[in-house]
């Protein structure tokens, strides 16, 4: 029977391995948040919030790759672009549900090509 030590993974590896689906959790769970309390109130902004959180986390487990992924890496200037920057098109549910899944399948790409 050999160890992680033996077999040259770190015992860290394991909880590593699902540590991208917080991308997903963060920016969705924002977004529930936003609709359950309704326009008007103040977690209404939840969900922008959570896109940007996201995405920051996004980066910070790029950095920590072996292989860095450029796109997964300026997540974050993306999001801050479009949610926070004064622009003229919308910030609401739609933007968000589309940069939440667009965030989702870079985090997916990042695990299953940058390991």
């Amino acid at each position: 029977m050999t160890t992680a030590a033996e077999s040259g993974k770190d015992a860290g590896d394991a909880g590593r391995k699902y540590l991208w689906l917080a991308v997903p959790a963060i920016s969705f769970a924002g977004i529930a948040i936003g609709v359950l309390a309704g326009e008007g109130t103040a977690l209404w902004e939840a969900g922008l919030w959570g896109c940007v959180i996201a995405s920051f986390v996004l980066a910070i487990l790029a950095y920590l790759k072996p292989r860095k992924d450029i796109v997964s890496l300026l997540a974050p200037m993306y999001a801050l672009i479009i949610f926070v920057l004064p622009s003229d098109f919308s910030h609401g549910l739609p933007m968000q549900v589309m940069f939440a899944a667009s965030i989702t399948a870079i985090a997916f790409r990042m695990e299953k090509l940058f390991t």
